[in-house]
């Protein structure tokens, strides 16, 4: 069997599909990875095989303009200058970037980059012929290739995003605004039309999937190449918190959220070991760094989970879901999915806590990194549901289906492996 899939320029999108990628290949199918040039570097990393085909916008770079048009309306929730679209520092004066002219002129080579990728993966299908397609949430170009190609295709979710979602912020991707679908003699597409979610969020935080059918998948932490140091090995002399702020939230935000500086704080008063992930931007924006405080750069989290208490991040459904998988009570301070509809779904399985990262004072920070760590309901309940997520079938346990699939054209609940 071949399997095509399709990844967009969000590593942390891509990152959970690379288990699956990893157990076909395993079972002795083909696997090729249609993704933008950016990322197939962390394509090859993986052991998979990459095609730098497809092409669309600068999504970090989208998120500036965006911001920066707020602060010229005056409706930013940022403190501070936004970052220049370009440079990614702040600037000193709004003046000088020209953030009209320029928004509208992204907003017509974005619609042609997304016209070129759609059309690179269709030339790239035609020619290899796979027998089914998995796409990202930003990446439906593979659902158009097997439709033209006349096999099944399946969206696999990063977890706690869902197929038929309503929000208008979670119903980002999975969407056809340059209507190529149509454009290459397809029915044009919408939401609806997705028939099969491969999906690892645990039961207590499911998305919403519509009709779909909804194919639980065990979580598999993978968070790029790693090396595992000796020090992970032995047991921390005490409780050990990690604090993770991650390159997304930087490159869009900047390096600098007072949030940040205060879970450091307030993590460092409970007399934990306190470990920060960030990048040297990062750590030299926060100045000097409260006692006790440990900095590992561009460090994969789901080596340092298992070794902790409590994690606090920025909110990313990644880092959620490791967290999640580790079965380690975790703090969200959400930054761009600053939603509520988001906030209840994390907070679903009371194994999370989350606050915006914008608008949250530093009293509720220290209030909630404290109960995050003396808290045994929220200790209980991470446990469970780390419990849960175990249980669901392995990607191994997908092949088989997914070859009667791309055999039959369809697949029933009944052919899926029930969970442990």
């Amino acid at each position: 069997m071949r399997a095509l899939f399709t990844t967009s320029d969000w590593g942390g999108h891509y990152y959970c599909m690379v288990p699956l990628g990893w157990a076909l290949q395993a079972a002795g199918h083909e696997v090729r990875v249609a993704c933008p040039p950016g990322q197939a570097r962390a394509v090859s990393d993986a052991g998979l095989v990459a095609m730098p085909v497809l092409d669309g916008p600068d999504m970090t770079y989208c998120t500036r303009l965006i911001r920066y048009q707020e602060a010229v309306d005056g409706t930013s929730p940022l403190p501070g200058p936004p970052l220049h679209p370009v440079t990614g520092k702040p600037v000193q004066d709004l003046t000088e970037f020209d953030v009209a002219a320029e928004t509208a002129r992204f907003w017509q080579e974005a619609g042609r980059s997304v016209q070129r990728s759609y059309d690179a993966v269709v030339e790239f299908a035609g020619a290899w012929r796979p027998d089914l397609a998995v796409y990202d949430m930003m990446a439906p170009e593979g659902a158009l290739a097997a439709r033209l190609a006349g096999v099944p295709a399946l969206y696999h979710s990063a977890g706690l995003f869902g197929a038929a979602e309503t929000d208008p912020v979670l119903e980002t991707g999975l969407e056809d605004p340059t209507g190529s679908f149509a454009r290459h003699g397809a029915k044009p597409w919408n939401r609806d039309q997705i028939e099969y979610v491969i999906d690892p969020s645990p039961r207590e935080s499911l998305p919403p999937h519509g009709d779909a059918l909804r194919i639980p998948v065990r979580p598999v932490p993978y968070n790029g190449v790693r090396v595992l140091p000796d020090w992970l090995l032995e047991p921390p002399a005490g409780r050990r918190v990690c604090v993770l702020w991650g390159y997304s939230a930087t490159a869009m935000y900047g390096p600098f959220v007072p949030a940040l500086r205060h879970t450091l704080e307030a993590a460092a008063a409970t007399g934990a070991e306190v470990v920060l992930t960030a990048s040297g931007e990062q750590v030299a924006a926060l100045g000097e760094l409260p006692p006790g405080v440990q900095v590992l750069s561009d460090f994969p989290v789901d080596l340092l989970l298992p070794t902790c208490d409590a994690v606090i991040h920025h909110g990313g459904a990644g880092t959620a879901m490791n967290a999640f998988t580790a079965g380690v009570p975790q703090l969200c301070l959400t930054l761009s999915i600053d939603q509520p509809v988001f906030r209840e779904r994390l907070t679903r399985g009371g194994a999370a806590l989350a606050l915006s990262a914008l608008t949250s004072a530093p009293e509720q920070i220290h209030e909630a990194v404290a109960a995050l760590l003396d808290d045994d309901g929220l200790r209980r309940s991470a446990a469970q549901v780390s419990a849960g997520l175990a249980a669901q079938p392995s990607p191994a346990q997908l092949v088989a289906p997914l070859v009667e699939l791309a055999r039959t054209g369809r697949l029933s609940p009944a052919s899926l492996p029930g969970e442990r």
